[in-house]
């Protein structure tokens, strides 16, 4: 039993109603108080903070209750608790939102996500406001909605007794249920309404899609770029009002509406009057690619030419027609399969990725899994192998299964600009057949991978800057090692594939042919795994936390749905992990030199200066590369920070620190 909380000032409540989450926990309690002359009023308390105040995101009435019901179970949504509870006690899964239509966004609807819902309004504006707002977010999960019309006709079929009823402002479902309503009059009056509503959906249907086609919503992105919503053949676009798309269909439909072709100039300036509406009248709204994350639930955008979209929470997930974030179009985008569940699981996806231990699937799979999380951080994946060992093709699978588009990986970007422009179109930033990494596009992948800020100079602008935030999935594949810088090493997920022999090798077209058949339940196996990460990521605990603990934390959740034992996700990372340290050690010729020195001559201590004399004179052939070895001190003591999480892996402690007095700068060498 839960100790109701009693405000220091209203005291106790006149009556009290609980919102739980799935497992039955309290978390929202409403407390209903009613004062002679002032009516009555709520006051929210937050059961996880002990705050008299609602949490930001709020679960629905009656949550555990949805969750244990059968899928194809009607839900009726009503505006109060006090209805809800009245409809449940004659049987009906009844729910409500806290807060009424001002705060209907506040709510987590996606429980309802697919569900049949007749919602019950009450008798007054405010309940046909609540109505039409909870219509058009429920149609937006792929709910079949339907809005029961309650009027003094619909009350005469219910009751039988309607000249007994006052239709009085404000009536609902709870007043029905005080008048005498019963489970089988409400049954017989929801199946009527939900069957002339079907009757009259083909009849509206045409002048409903001409209606739709003028549907044009202006809104602005965070980054202050104004946006467009418009509704094409029955879905919703989203698009830049600065896009060729936009600006294509907008004069396909001027020369639909008056046959004539728009010239450039106007077209030019209704574009520009539209952008100064989206931006100073419109709404702000967030920007996705692939993946978008709204209340508890995350959504995947399909990129068919229908906009569908896969809503998935902690109780599943499901393909739906609208999401409800704002899902960007790039031009490049190609199609994910529609997710089909089979009965192979992530397993169907091993005939089609070439590893060579159980160790780098599972690599594979966690930085595949990693991808469906919508903020990151994200590892950089790379692929490493001789000539023969499928790194294209393996990378080309993975992407598939996440990010499909044309091309599926691109060169190495000539500048951070080039690598800023692909990330603002490209969930999954792929870069094929790399011979090196140079320092900055390392630093940038780095700062990409992780989260950071980059800003360029906007095209045909002198002083205007693009600015640009996000965090992106990166895989990268070559011949030779790319992991040889330590800040990359810190990041990054390294499998080495081993060579295709000639006769296990198989034809492409009948390779890729299997490919689309195994995408569908690949793809589902993955939205299992991710759902149960949602439902079990707020449960667990790592006993120590590795570089890119989020990530770790993110998959170490979804090991039931893979089959992976407990812990195994994380005995494979810290494997991988020191492999990809010994092998940038080996690659790097100051953390060579070092470890050799003390290795042979024991601590040393010394300056700058010092250090690069020495290692001059132990190590020359190690020094002799001015590409790869500092040439100057202060060269030297910047390169020492990136290569102290290598020697560290090998026992060698490198300390920096002034000289009382002097303030000189003295480097300590030692092993652990």
């Amino acid at each position: 039993m839960t100790a109701l909380p009693i405000h220091p000032k209203a005291g106790k409540p006149a009556q009290a109603y609980i919102y739980r989450d799935t497992a039955g926990a309290p978390v929202l309690i409403a407390n209903r108080y009613e004062r002679p002359g002032q009516g009555k009023f709520f006051l929210p308390y937050d059961v996880a903070r002990g705050d008299w105040k609602a949490p930001a995101s709020r679960p629905l009435y009656q949550l555990d209750r949805l969750t244990a019901a059968a899928p194809d179970d009607m839900v009726l949504l009503v505006e109060g608790e006090k209805c809800a509870d009245a409809l449940a006690a004659l049987g009906f899964l009844a729910t409500t939102t806290f807060g009424g239509a001002k705060a209907l966004a506040k709510t987590d609807l996606a429980p309802l996500a697919g569900r049949r819902v007749a919602i019950w309004p009450d008798h007054d504006a405010p309940g046909r406001a609540y109505a039409a707002q909870a219509e058009a977010a429920l149609t937006a999960l792929g709910c079949i909605v339907t809005v029961l019309q309650i009027d003094i006709n619909s009350i005469k079929f219910m009751l039988k007794q309607s000249n007994l009823i006052k239709l009085e402002p404000g009536w609902d479902a709870a007043d029905a249920v005080a008048a005498g309503l019963n489970s089988a009059q409400l049954h017989a009056f929801i199946g009527g309404d939900i069957q002339r509503n079907s009757a009259e959906l083909s009849h509206n249907m045409h002048e409903f899609m001409q209606k739709d086609a003028d549907f044009m919503e202006l809104w602005h992105s965070p980054e202050r770029e104004p946006f467009v919503s418009v509704a094409v053949k029955g879905h919703i676009e989203h698009w830049p009002i600065a896009s060729r798309a936009f600006r294509d269909l907008l004069s396909y439909r001027h020369r639909q509406e008056t046959g004539k072709m728009l010239s450039a100039t106007a077209l030019d300036d209704q574009c520009r009057a539209l952008s100064g509406e989206a931006l100073f009248e419109g709404d702000m709204h967030k920007t996705f690619l692939r993946m978008g994350e709204a209340g508890r639930s995350l959504y995947l955008n399909l990129g068919d030419a229908d906009w569908h979209g896969v809503a998935i929470d902690a109780q599943g997930w499901q393909v739906i027609d609208r999401p409800p974030v704002r899902f960007q179009r790039a031009r490049s985008m190609a199609a994910l399969p529609v997710p089909v569940r089979q009965a192979q699981g992530i397993e169907a996806l091993r005939p089609f990725l070439n590893v060579g231990t159980e160790e780098d699937f599972r690599m594979m799979v966690a930085w595949l899994l990693g991808c469906f999380h919508p903020r990151g951080p994200y590892p950089i994946l790379i692929l490493t192998g001789e000539q023969g060992s499928a790194k294209s093709t393996t990378a080309k699978v993975l992407r598939s299964l996440i990010d499909p588009a044309n091309p599926m990986a691109r060169s190495a970007p000539h500048s951070e600009q080039d690598l800023v422009i692909a990330a603002k179109h490209n969930h999954v930033m792929a870069f094929d057949n790399l011979s090196t990494v140079k320092p900055v596009l390392a630093d940038a992948l780095c700062r990409i991978a992780t989260g950071g800020g980059f800003g360029t100079r906007k095209l045909h602008s002198d002083s205007d800057e693009v600015l640009f935030t996000a965090t992106r999935p990166i895989l990268l594949n070559g011949i030779p090692d790319l992991a040889n810088r330590p800040d990359l090493v810190d990041r990054a997920i390294v499998v080495h594939l081993p060579v295709i022999g000639a006769s296990a090798r198989q034809f492409e077209a009948e390779f890729w042919k299997s490919f689309e058949r195994a995408a569908p339940g690949i793809l589902a196996a993955l939205l299992d795994a991710t759902s149960c990460a949602l439902a079990r990521i707020g449960s667990v605990t790592l006993p120590e936390r590795p570089r890119m603990a989020d990530f770790a934390k993110w998959i170490t959740a979804a090991e039931p749905a893979l089959g992976w034992p407990e812990g195994s996700f994380l005995q494979a990372y810290a494997s991988n992990r020191q492999h990809t340290q010994a092998a940038a050690l080996d690659g790097n010729p100051l953390a060579e030199a070092i470890l050799a020195l003390v290795t042979t001559q024991g601590p040393w201590q010394g300056t700058a200066t010092d250090l690069l004399r020495t290692l001059r004179q132990t190590a020359p052939s190690l020094a002799a590369d001015p590409d790869s070895f500092p040439r100057y001190p202060n060269k030297l003591t910047s390169a020492l920070r990136r290569v102290q999480p290598l020697l560290r892996g090998r026992g060698v402690v490198v300390t920096q620190d002034r000289e009382s007095g002097t303030g000189q700068r003295v480097i300590r060498l030692e092993c652990a």
